[in-house]
């Protein structure tokens, strides 16, 4: 690897905001010489694979300040890598701490062996568990891969189960396609099957085209049929237009039809613009008469002016904006000056007046600021009057989730030393949720061992690390759910059975997310009332989701009553869009009149839209009395005129 090309990738994971490694100086030169004693040459002799993965461990392990010199070292580590020694590297690896250069290693080490053999990275990152980086895996693999051979990369996103990493991974390919050749690109996204065509690919086809030749993308782009598909195409050609011609590609977003595409293509038209030549969007927004279309403009505009000339921004919107909309335009080029300088956007958030705008920026700024200074970000939410102790709380709460993402043992010993303020309530809630989305288990211990502080804190602690730790693990949460010791309990509100059932209820809906099957099962242990019922919900809507057969065989098994009413309802929400006929006979099998009748009135509706003829024949067969015929036939004349008239 040229050298000039390793030093501009480890600044580049240096400046993307890497956490900082901690590896003392002289004890990476010691251990300099065992990881690459082979200089330039192939890795041939001078220490066995496993010896150079224990020193690059050893590495990764230390606590100093060098950066640079530890990521050097993960690059001549890859560099001399056999990627047919990839997976047993990785493995290797599974036990490092996460900091940047872990990442990189493991990164640049799957890079190199999808490079070489993309089939079996690609069978190992798929034998990765979710909360053990397959997604990111997967997506590194295909990323390789499609550098390489995008074409042979499209025909295997079928063996990825997760929609949005496919659609991810697509974008990625398809970008790749297009730089070649856009119109070979959009015809081979063209010919995928109706409903499996992947939205932001097609943005991706038509950014790269709009790049080489905007004219011929911006007709190729009006050509396709009205969908979400094709306003994607358009605000990604006028975002790229605008950044090599800013009066023309305004001149062609003017020029379409009015309405939402045309509103969206000027949006993202004068975001390019904002960034590259913000004089040229301030002429053009003068133009534009009065009115909500230029509302919304000019906030999005002066948002992003605001990345890179934020004084510019202020001065302009508040000599060209007044009340609300000045306003908002405040309130976007604050969340751009809270990443930069958050003590400025402290002193300018002080001049909004309107409540709904600061509530919403206060976190926002809170949140930035914590980021790059956690007490600087404290000593400001404790100087914030008072009197608005509701924003000092949105506030407090965002500094501390902040703070508990990278220290939380910190964050939390400080939370302790105020649990009397009423403006900071709630802290080990967040506390609790922003720990346990890293480490629930340590989250889990710390909250059970909390003590009594206000009423409900330490509850509210307990349910939100248990809630979390069923992402990871859930079987293992619903048990430790029901061996939770709760401390502080407000038992006039729930006591400790109703605070367990509704914890179990939270767990067994994260579950759903993953086994569906085994989270409905667990439903039997809470006891049949308004918590089983809004858990049987999210479950059932999970599973519709994954599985409707299999869900329509567990709701078969149902007895009687709300509970299954409203399992039915949820599976005739999904089956409507897929299985009209299939949902219409769930729907009669419900028992409670009112939501049999929401349930069919809903399935009727799109029906209509489809195919009045087989909704009224189903209506006619059905066993209804002649004035819910009538009711029902009524809802299918009238969304199949409607449906007429949109055609």
């Amino acid at each position: 690897m040229n050298g000039k090309i390793k030093t501009a990738l480890v600044m580049m994971v240096l400046i993307g905001g890497a956490a900082a490694l901690i590896a003392q100086y002289r004890e990476i030169l010691q251990l300099r010489g065992q990881l690459n004693p082979f200089g330039s040459a192939k890795v041939s002799s001078g220490g066995s694979r496993a010896e150079r993965v224990a020193a690059l461990s050893k590495i990764l392990h230390l606590a100093g300040t060098d950066q640079i010199q530890s990521l050097h070292q993960v690059l001549d580590f890859v560099d001399h890598l056999n990627p047919a020694d990839a997976k047993g590297v990785l493995e290797s690896f599974s036990k490092l701490p996460e900091n940047a250069a872990s990442d990189l290693a493991k990164t640049m080490v799957l890079t190199r062996w999808s490079e070489a053999d993309p089939a079996a990275a690609l069978a190992w990152a798929k034998s990765q568990t979710k909360y053990g980086g397959r997604g990111a895996d997967i997506a590194t693999v295909f990323q390789a891969w499609a550098s390489k051979d995008p074409s042979a990369a499209l025909a295997a996103v079928n063996q990825v189960d997760d929609p949005h990493a496919r659609d991810d991974i697509y974008q990625n390919i398809f970008a790749r396609l297009a730089a070649t050749d856009p119109q070979a690109a959009l015809a081979t996204l063209s010919k995928m099957p109706p409903g499996q065509q992947p939205v932001d690919a097609y943005g991706e086809v038509f950014y790269t085209w709009a790049m080489q030749d905007p004219t011929a993308a911006s007709a190729a782009a009006l050509k396709l049929s009205p969908s979400l598909a094709r306003n994607e195409a358009i605000q990604q050609l006028a975002y790229a237009w605008a950044q090599q011609d800013p009066p023309a590609a305004l001149a062609w977003a003017t020029g379409l039809p009015a309405g939402t595409v045309r509103n969206d293509a000027l949006m993202y038209a004068l975001t390019s613009i904002a960034k590259d030549d913000p004089q040229a969007g301030t002429t053009y927004l003068a133009s534009v008469p009065n009115g909500p279309m230029k509302n919304s403009l000019t906030v999005s505009f002066a948002a992003n002016w605001a990345s890179t000339d934020p004084a510019a921004a202020l001065a302009w919107a508040d000599n060209v904006t007044t009340g609300q909309i000045h306003d908002q335009a405040l309130q976007g080029i604050l969340a751009q000056m809270s990443e930069a300088d958050p003590a400025g956007a402290a002193k300018e958030l002080e001049q909004i007046s309107l409540v709904s705008v600061r509530d919403a920026a206060l976190p926002q700024l809170a949140s930035a600021w914590a980021q790059k200074d956690i007490q600087g970000a404290l000593t400001w939410v404790q100087s914030l009057p008072a009197s608005d102790a509701d924003g000092r709380n949105l506030a407090f709460r965002s500094v501390m989730g902040t703070w508990a993402q990278t220290d939380p043992v910190s964050a939390a010993a400080f939370a302790q030393t105020i649990p009397n303020d009423p403006s900071f309530r709630g802290l080990t809630d967040v506390i609790a949720q922003n720990w346990a989305n890293a480490d629930p288990q340590a989250a889990l211990a710390w909250a059970q061992q909390l003590p009594i502080l206000v009423a409900g804190a330490q509850t509210n602690a307990m349910r939100t690390a248990l809630t979390a730790y069923a992402n990871v693990d859930p079987q293992a949460a619903w048990d430790a759910t029901k061996q939770a010791t709760w401390h502080n309990l407000d038992l006039q509100k729930d006591g400790t059975t109703g605070m367990l059932e509704k914890t179990l209820a939270n767990v067994a809906m994260a579950w759903s997310t993953q086994d569906p099957a085994q989270a409905a099962a667990a439903l039997a242990e809470i006891t049949p009332g308004p918590i089983l019922n809004n858990a049987t919900n999210v479950v059932v809507n999970n599973w519709v989701q994954q599985d409707p057969q299999a869900a329509s065989v567990w709701i078969n098994t149902l007895p009687s009553g709300q509970t299954r009413d409203m399992a039915i309802t949820q599976l005739v929400n999904v089956e409507g869009k897929n299985d009209l006929p299939t949902a219409f006979n769930w729907a009669t099998s419900i028992d409670s009149p009112a939501y049999r009748s929401s349930a069919l009135t809903s399935v009727l509706q799109e029906w209509a839209k489809r195919d009045p003829a087989a909704a009224t024949a189903a209506v006619q067969s059905g066993n209804f009395s002649p004035a819910q015929q009538a009711n029902f036939q009524a809802v299918i004349t009238k969304y199949s005129t409607q449906s007429m008239l949109k055609n």
